[in-house]
């Protein structure tokens, strides 16, 4: 007989946070974490480990980190389904639990092009001037450095069209190169950089970050020579292929600060260590995201391993129970994707007053996946001792229970 899995949303949910609730039903770690870590091994390295925590009242629960190994080719949203596919025939996930998954995947999709579809209220349409050839296919630098310089060719290969637009361009030692950044991931409004030790998120505005509302990429380069079509260059940090907006001269007397009582600031970064490794252009990694959890790799292993949880623990992913409306945690942070599946699927939601991501797009389209039948807080269980509760690799020491999710897995439907 299947089971009926009960979810408490006060805290939110996320694909992390569900994995990891699983184990606390039953789920052996090891069989998790060994069905996360090779779903995506013929693709890329991804490490996944638990530990136990205490809640408030000594209460346990399962902590689930996912870390990439080594840095990829992105993954085209477009090819996740059969990759997810496969994944899941190595995992022998089958039958329901493998639909489960690619329903999951399925929501997601579409709601990414809904969100993506949602204009705002003025929009822009800027023609491509031309291409960035550099060296770097899966990995490239977040800003250029001197010892970049060896890397490989760096220019710019310019349409036909605005080659006469390049003229006397070579008499500058410096340019603003404005690209387009087409490998970035969803917009996000607020950032939690991945160098900081705590959790604190600041506005995407306030930051480098790529995940924008316009992805537009800035840098300052070194002009070499210009030959016909090609702008040569120093150092870009951008992927080979990135489309060219823009390319306008570094002018020295007006872009420099020349008034030293107006010489500018460091912001929130002011004292920064991080800040100090880029200002003496040491080469330093960056671990982590910026948060997101949806990026195509890791979400077909988290989903790889919930399915197989699911299906190990003979759970019916077709009909679930849980509460209503979700906490989304501050408005801010709630992504357009998960936003989307919300809306379509009818699912109430709302702001609460802590700060955080409780809600990621992987954890509202697996929600949705789930058809869950709603019902109040009041009438989920609160102190049964089969309640399991799952922690992800965001801490939210703000959220309810410190932003554990909570599930309990029911053989018989007590509504009925």
């Amino acid at each position: 007989m299947k089971k009926t899995l009960w979810i408490d949303t006060k805290s939110g949910i996320s694909a992390d946070r569900f994995a990891a609730a699983l184990i606390g039903l039953g789920v052996p770690e090891q069989v998790m974490t060994r069905t996360i870590k090779s779903a995506v091994e013929d693709t890329g390295m991804l490490d996944a480990h638990t530990h136990l925590e205490f809640l408030p009242g000594e209460v346990l629960a399962h902590r689930l980190h996912h870390t990439p190994l080594e840095e990829q080719e992105p993954l085209p949203w477009e090819e996740t389904p059969s990759v997810l596919g496969k994944a899941l025939a190595q995992a022998n996930v089958k039958d329901a639990y493998a639909d489960f998954a690619q329903r999951v995947l399925s929501i997601l999709l579409a709601a990414k092009t809904q969100a993506a579809s949602r204009s705002p209220k003025q929009t822009a349409s800027l023609p491509i001037i031309g291409t960035a050839r550099t060296p770097y296919k899966q990995k490239a630098p977040y800003q250029p450095q001197p010892e970049n310089v060896n890397d490989g060719e760096f220019y710019i290969q310019v349409e036909s069209q605005y080659a006469a637009a390049t003229h006397e361009l070579n008499t500058f030692s410096h340019i603003f190169v404005l690209s387009y950044l087409d490998k970035s991931l969803d917009p996000e409004t607020t950032i939690r950089p991945p160098w900081k030790d705590d959790d604190k998120r600041y506005g995407t505005f306030a930051t480098r970050s790529p995940n924008r509302p316009s992805p537009i990429g800035l840098t300052r380069v070194r002009l070499h020579r210009v030959e016909g079509k090609r702008i040569y260059t120093g150092p870009l940090d951008l992927f080979d292929g990135t489309p060219i907006l823009d390319i306008k001269p570094f002018i020295q007397t007006l872009d420099s600060m020349a008034d030293e009582e107006d010489t500018g600031s460091d912001g929130w970064l002011e004292g920064s260590d991080h800040l100090e490794l880029h200002r003496l252009g040491i080469p330093h990694a960056h671990p982590g995201g910026s948060g997101t959890l949806d990026q195509p790799r890791i979400l077909i292993a988290l989903l790889t391993g919930i399915a197989h949880g699911l299906q190990h623990l003979c759970a019916d992913c077709g009909s679930a129970v849980c509460t209503s409306p979700v906490n989304t945690g501050a408005a801010y942070d709630l992504t357009l994707t998960a936003q989307a599946i919300f809306e379509e699927y009818k699912i109430p939601y709302h702001s609460g007053t802590v700060s955080g991501k409780l809600v990621t797009s992987d954890g509202a389209a697996i929600l949705t996946a789930l058809s869950p039948k709603l019902i109040t807080a009041e009438d989920m269980p609160s102190r049964d001792k089969h309640i399991a509760y799952g922690l992800g690799g965001q801490n939210l020491n703000a959220a309810p229970a410190l932003g554990a999710l909570p599930m309990l897995l029911i053989e018989q439907h007590p509504l009925e």
